[in-house]
């Protein structure tokens, strides 16, 4: 009976850590042609809460500010459709494209203190806003309101992160999906064809729901320990 009680209440706190999972992406280290490492991406960790996705990139460096001129980038595919063009298939003219259609774009950067761009494709790309970024040591972070990618949990998405350079046409140095180099110099154009990478955001119980879970595992726990 005590094994069942512990059971249980270990199945209860699965449950309600539901809302806190998190997915580490690695990719091949110095599968770059050019740029210095802080362009090398070395893994994505994609983890959420029950109203928002959380993205931390790595490099392959010691500071991800040293150059301080590095572009972090992630391209989405959640629906049908999307910008399919070639080569430059997202808002910010870069010569970075995804076939299945991209439809949101979170472009940012980690000079001048960092920030980050969240685009959406309808016909045509539009700004949907800006917001800060976390820089400690070869990472940069930051956060996306699921609401504004028209996800919730349940949903699965797909996507690819790129590393890229500060101007028009500069291509994807770097692409988690794909472990092997992308590009051959600065003039050349990456498309991230079935390279893509998925995650799913499992669903959230209801807010009743996991109170009451949570007075249960409290209260199995608290019979155990009496026991």
């Amino acid at each position: 009976m005590k094994t069942y009680s512990k059971t249980i209440a270990a199945s209860i706190l699965a449950v309600l850590a539901l809302n806190a999972q998190a997915v580490t992406y690695n990719d091949a280290t110095s599968d770059i042609a050019f740029g210095p490492a802080t362009l090398d991406i070395t893994s994505v960790e994609v983890t959420h809460n029950a109203t928002d996705l959380f993205f931390t990139i790595s490099v392959n460096a010691a500071s991800i500010t040293s150059p301080d001129w590095g572009k972090y980038t992630v391209g989405f595919d959640t629906a049908a459709g999307g910008d399919t063009s070639s080569p430059v298939g997202n808002p910010w003219g870069r010569n970075i494209s995804m076939s299945s259609g991209m439809d949101y774009w979170v472009g940012s950067w980690v000079d001048g203190g960092g920030g980050r761009q969240l685009w959406s494709y309808t016909g045509s790309w539009n700004l949907l806003g800006a917001s800060s970024v976390g820089i400690s040591g070869g990472s940069v972070n930051f956060s996306v309101p699921l609401a504004a990618l028209g996800l919730s949990p349940g949903s699965t998405f797909n996507f690819d992160v790129y590393s890229t350079g500060g101007d028009g046409g500069n291509p994807a140095v770097d692409a988690l999906g794909n472990p092997n180099q992308t590009v051959a110099d600065w003039g050349g154009a990456y498309n991230s064809g079935a390279n893509v990478l998925s995650y799913t955001i499992p669903a959230v119980p209801e807010p009743t729901a996991l109170a009451l879970l949570g007075i249960g595992a409290s209260l199995i726990i608290g019979r155990i320990r009496r026991r």
